[in-house]
Parts: C-alpha cells; sequence; structure tokens
C-alpha cells in the first residue's frame, strides 16, 4: 500500500504562490506553483524511485503507508522552504528550489552541507536526503528541522524572524547584535575546511545562512553562539587560512546587497548580502572565537 501525500495548510502567511520567484521563464506563478507541489508530492510519496520519503521512513521508524503533510514554512531567493511531518516521528525541512534557480544549485548545497558535518557537525543543520524530478524543473533536499528556529536578518534593523506566536521580525536587544555578528564570524572561521583549502562563501548574513534555536534567550547574548546554526552553504572560496582571515577582516567592514557590483563582479566574494557593517571589533572576537572552536573539535 503507499502513502499519502496532503498539501497544506501552510504555516508561513499568505500561502507560497506570493514569494514564488520565475524570473524571466515563461510560466505564470500558478503553474510554476502547480510544479512545486507535484515535485513535492513525488518527493514524500512511497511509490516515487528513490524519493525523500524512501531513503528516510526506516530511519524514522515509519511504515510504507505512512501518510506525510507539507506546509509551506519559509522562503529565500534560492528556496523554499516546507515543514514534512508524518505521524508525529518524522519532522524534517524540505527546501526546493525557487523555480528561476537552475537545477544544480540545490545539489551543490545539499553536498555542501554535508561537507561542513564532516567538518564539524555541532553547528551546521544536517542535510539527511536528495531529490529531483528534472521533468519539473526542480530538485530539493531534506534537512533537520529546528523547532521554531528564529532566522537571522536585517529588516529595519538587526534582529529576527520570530515564528512565536505568529511570524514576525523582531530587532535584537542591546548587546546581543554584538554577539551575533562575533557568533557569524566565529562559526565562517571554524567551518573553513583546511583539508581542501577553502572556506565557505557567498554568504547572506542578513537572512537565510544562520538561526537561533529556542534556547537562545533574547535578553542573554552568553546564549548565542552555542545555540547559533549554520543553515546554507552555496559556495567555498579556494585560499589559505590566513588569507580567508583577511578577507573576513576587509569583507565584512561593509555592507553588502548581492546585486552590489563588487558582489557581482567577484571582488567581494564572501559577504555577499550582510546589509550592515560589522565593527573591527566584532570581526577580531569572532575569528579569535572561530580559531577556539577549531581547536575544540573532536578527533
Amino acid at each position: 500500500m503507499s502513502n499519502k501525500v496532503f498539501y497544506g495548510p501552510h504555516l508561513f502567511p499568505g500561502g507560497p504562490e506570493r514569494y514564488i520567484r520565475i524570473g524571466n521563464l515563461k510560466i505564470d506563478v500558478r503553474g510554476a506553483h502547480q510544479n512545486i507541489m507535484d515535485t513535492l508530492t513525488s518527493a514524500f510519496g512511497s511509490e516515487t524511485p528513490s524519493s525523500i520519503f524512501l531513503q528516510l521512513f526506516e530511519r524514522f521508524g515509519l511504515g510504507f503507508d505512512a501518510p506525510v503533510a507539507l506546509a509551506f514554512m519559509n522562503y529565500g531567493n534560492m528556496q523554499l522552504v516546507y515543514l514534512a511531518v508524518s505521524q508525529d516521528a518524522m519532522k524534517v525541512a524540505a527546501l526546493i528550489n525557487q523555480p528561476h534557480t537552475p537545477l544544480g544549485r540545490v545539489r551543490e548545497e545539499f553536498d555542501n552541507l554535508q561537507r561542513l558535518v564532516e567538518i564539524d557537525p555541532r553547528f551546521v543543520v544536517k542535510p539527511l536526503a536528495y531529490f529531483d524530478l528534472r521533468e519539473k524543473g526542480h530538485e530539493l533536499y531534506a534537512s533537520e528541522y529546528v523547532s521554531n528556529a528564529m532566522c537571522v536578518a536585517v529588516h529595519n534593523g538587526h534582529g529576527v524572524y520570530d515564528p512565536l506566536p505568529y511570524y514576525h521580525f523582531e530587532r535584537f536587544l542591546p548587546g546581543i547584535s554584538p554577539a551575533v555578528n562575533i557568533s557569524m564570524i566565529a562559526l565562517l572561521v571554524n567551518y573553513y575546511d583546511s583539508e581542501r583549502k577553502r572556506g565557505i562563501a557567498k554568504t547572506q548574513t542578513s537572512g537565510d545562512d544562520f538561526i537561533l534555536t529556542r534556547d537562545f534567550r533574547k535578553h542573554d547574548p552568553t546564549t548565542v553562539q552555542p545555540n547559533m546554526r549554520i543553515i546554507a552553504a552555496r559556495g567555498f572560496v579556494e585560499v589559505s587560512l590566513d588569507e580567508y582571515l583577511g578577507m573576513l577582516r576587509e569583507e565584512f567592514l561593509v555592507g553588502t546587497n548581492r546585486n552590489d557590483s563588487a558582489v557581482v563582479n567577484g571582488r567581494i566574494k564572501v559577504n555577499t548580502g550582510s546589509r550592515l557593517p560589522m565593527i573591527e571589533k566584532e570581526i577580531e572576537q569572532g575569528i579569535g572565537l572561530g580559531l577556539g572552536l577549531r581547536s575544540q573539535r573532536r578527533t
């Protein structure tokens, strides 16, 4: 017996169609949404060869006919994010490419995140399974679901998008923003890949790349670093560790957007979307913290 896949109701205000990005594709938003639904339904159906469901159902102790409910819960320029739930035993995030995102980018990020887990599993959300349905123009991967996580972002200030009690932006309290900046730099340093001699690039620290778990206490800066996680890894830059630290010191002194000329022409390689600058002290403290995290890794 095959399982049933249910689409909606959705968690994010307004549903997915208003956040779908079709770019120059010759398709309307409704048609694009249908392709997304078809891909997700196939990905979590037990009749689809190599589906995410088939890759994961034994891990979560599910029966072959276990139903799956899909709900849109967030979005970015590259991907739409859904929550996939089955019988309260499985809860995973499903990240599917926006229609304007070329095929292959999601697979690249899946592989990149797997590498970060190999380097240090402590501060990265683990990718679990990958699936593509190329005839629909889509690919996706499932990752660990961090319950009601808060996305670090910039929106009329530096803060988080908090899904509780409803999805809203909340600015950081005094003293928290420096700790967040320090922790983001620290994680970039921590995940420098010494074996392959490359560091994380194409970061968007103003949104899409870092979350804080619910154990983060909004008034307590000491709870920032232990509860920050990387959720995106679009690419790497191949340089030595010293060169990478130099890039962090230079690039994060300015606020950037992904359409800035220096980003588009490749002069800025790591800080491709921060909006707000950091100060030198935060960057240096972040580098020091990151080097400390590297020394604490399990061997």
